[in-house]
Formats: structure tokens, sequence, C-alpha cells
């Protein structure tokens, strides 16, 4: 898997996949590696991650994310399936990775205040969130 080292937003993803996908999975950054592919340019490595799989065939973006847990990992191999199979999920999730790709520095401070700054050990700080969204709803309605 090649992603970019001086992202803080895949920094912290690529740990949190390491401990899905254990020594399964060799995550370098692709300014380590990309010389290593010769067919493959350097401008493509800093438009998405990459995960080149033992059988040379390479994947792009969520879809690199998604094979490596579906073949690696030993949870969310159910979702590369959909990523296959449902064209409106892989849409959403091109898309979505398009805009978070665009976006890196302010989705990484979102992800921090929704998960805590240690990916090995996230906290829900998004359930307080809810919470008080939920709260501040629930009072709304009851004043009405």
């Amino acid at each position: 898997m090649a992603w970019d080292e001086n992202c803080g937003f895949c920094h912290y993803w690529v740990i949190k996949w390491k401990k899905l996908t254990g020594d399964k999975v060799n995550y370098t950054p692709f300014q380590q590696v990309y010389k290593e592919f010769p067919d493959i340019d350097l401008k493509y490595f800093r438009q998405a991650i990459r995960f080149i799989d033992l059988d040379g065939k390479t994947y792009v973006g969520p879809g690199a994310v998604f094979q490596a847990l579906h073949r690696y990992g030993t949870s969310w191999r159910w979702v590369m399936p959909l990523y296959r199979s449902i064209w409106l999920f892989r849409f959403l999730s091109d898309h979505f990775y398009a805009f978070v790709s665009r976006n890196r520095t302010r989705m990484y401070s979102i992800t921090i205040r929704l998960f805590g700054k240690n990916p090995a050990r996230p906290k829900p700080y998004w359930a307080f969130y809810l919470g008080s969204v939920i709260a501040v709803l629930g009072g709304l309605l009851f004043l009405t």
C-alpha cells in the first residue's frame, strides 16, 4: 500500500488499517517506493493511495483500501464486494474519497475531533457530539 507520508490524515488511517491487516500488507509511503514501479507515473502516486497486490494488480483510492481489507483484513471483508457490484456504493465511495483527498487537512482535523489523536485507541467523541445535537433538538421540540 503506497500512501503519502506528508499527509496526517493518511498516516492516521494507515495506522487503523494496519490493525486490521497486521503484517499481511506492507504500508510504505509512495515517496519511498515509487521508483520500484516505473510503469506508474509519480503523479498518480500523488493523486491517491495505491494498493499493489501480490498478483501485480493495482487498486486506487477507496478500491485500494477495500481490496486490502477484503483480501488481507480480519474484518470489513464485505465492503469490496459492495464496491464491485453496487454502482451507487462505488460512485459515493469514489466521490467521498475525492472530496477527502482535496480537503485532507480539514478532514484530518475532523477525524481527530471525532475519534481522538491516537488511531490505535480511538475514542468515541462522535457519540458526545451526536448526544449533544439530540439533546438540543429534543430541547427545542420540548419548548415548542
